[in-house]
């Protein structure tokens, strides 16, 4: 399945250690979110916080880069928060694919 990464964030008056609404749907996160994931048929990796910034880096396997367009649209995360959005490939795989091309220097 594709590899995403996602970075998401927000400016500090949108962030869930300062916004009472925020912190509520912030909380709420643990179980709000698998639903949305399944639905998607998305498998979350990982989930960190870059500390001590307003950030989060997700890596997700996912059927499709739609499939996550959709979810972060359909579970609201983008109400507060902005995202960068990569695909993602492990280098054994992306090797073969380099290796086609000369080389310029």
């Amino acid at each position: 399945m594709p590899k995403y990464v996602v970075i998401s964030n927000h400016p500090p008056n949108s962030c869930p250690s300062a916004q009472k609404t925020l912190r509520e749907i912030g909380n709420n996160l643990g179980k709000d979110l698998p639903p949305q994931l399944q639905k998607f048929k998305i498998n979350l990796q990982v989930m960190v916080h870059l500390d001590p910034g307003h950030k989060v880096l997700w890596v997700l396997d996912a059927p499709s880069a739609e499939a996550v367009r959709d979810f972060v649209y359909d579970s609201g995360l983008e109400r507060w928060n902005d995202f960068e959005f990569y695909m993602a490939s492990e280098i054994q795989d992306l090797m073969p694919q380099i290796n086609k091309h000369p080389t310029i220097w």
